[in-house]
């Protein structure tokens, strides 16, 4: 079956039917679609290894809100230090 069959197929489910195999095919993505290895076995290490910890310890996560502020704050420090060191 051709990609275009499947689409002309999906497109003639009802809405109901359409939210349901959009579900089965998230729920089911993994199967369907191999692991193509784009992601260094090293970098999806480190990344399980973060969210074991801030599941373990959420108390370490600092809130969205004002992150762009506290950035702003530490790239000044790091210049004030910079031009005191000259």
């Amino acid at each position: 079956m051709s990609l275009e069959q499947i689409e002309e197929s999906v497109l003639k489910l009802s809405p109901e039917e359409r939210r349901r195999f959009a579900e089965w095919f998230f729920e089911h993505e993994d199967e369907l679609i191999p692991d193509d290895g784009d992601i260094h076995p090293e970098v999806k290490a480190e990344v399980l290894r973060r969210l074991e910890e801030v599941t373990a310890h959420p108390e370490l996560l600092e809130p969205w809100e004002g992150t762009l502020e506290r950035a702003r704050e530490r790239l000044n420090e790091f210049r004030r230090q910079k031009a005191q060191s000259r």
